[in-house]
């Protein structure tokens, strides 16, 4: 019987490691959207049902720090409620891939201040004094970092991130709502 014991409690404990993280982010996302909804109850019902946008795709196995999930689906989450293409790079998305590049080799003068800039656009916290620095690296190279920024954005888009056709049965968490999504009847 201990044997039998043993083995179950593995199994849950190997189920909590393998999907804790992803429940985790499941509240931070829920949590994110009740937030951007009060910001802009106008779209509510639209950011209710963008959920599906929230999943970090590739960088997801990196978002595992509160902060920096909670940045990146804050950032779609925004281009929902403003009608904006949700497909781009976020600044976390982005940032991700600077800080990879940078464990193989040294960010260039350039790629530091694009790190920095949105760094401090996904509203992390300072580090380093990013801020401080990220002052002189934009007196000398902004229109640089514009460029930049943009190819970065493009190169970490996820074409699989946009809303589809949206329907709703009405059912919100479990509570019937007033949805703008329900079909006609």
């Amino acid at each position: 019987m201990t044997d039998t014991t043993t083995t179950a409690a593995e199994i849950l404990a190997g189920f909590e490691q393998s999907f804790g993280g992803i429940f985790e982010r499941m509240s931070w996302a829920e949590d994110e959207i009740a937030q951007a909804q009060a910001r802009h109850p106008e779209q509510a019902d639209t950011l209710f049902h963008s959920f599906s946008l929230l999943s970090g795709g590739e960088a997801s196995a990196r978002m595992s720090v509160e902060a920096v999930y909670r940045a990146h689906a804050r950032e779609i989450l925004e281009w929902v409620a403003a009608g904006e293409d949700t497909r781009p790079g976020t600044a976390v998305e982005v940032v991700i891939g600077l800080l990879a590049a940078a464990e193989r080799a040294p960010l260039s003068h350039e790629g530091f201040g694009l790190c920095a800039r949105l760094w401090i656009a996904a509203g992390l916290p300072d580090h380093d004094e990013f801020a401080d620095k990220l002052d002189h690296i934009e007196a000398l190279h902004a229109a640089r970092l514009d460029a930049e920024e943009a190819d970065a954005r493009r190169a970490c888009r996820d074409d699989a991130r946009k809303l589809g056709r949206i329907e709703c049965d009405g059912w919100h968490h479990g509570a019937q709502v007033p949805c703008s999504y329900i079909a006609a009847a």
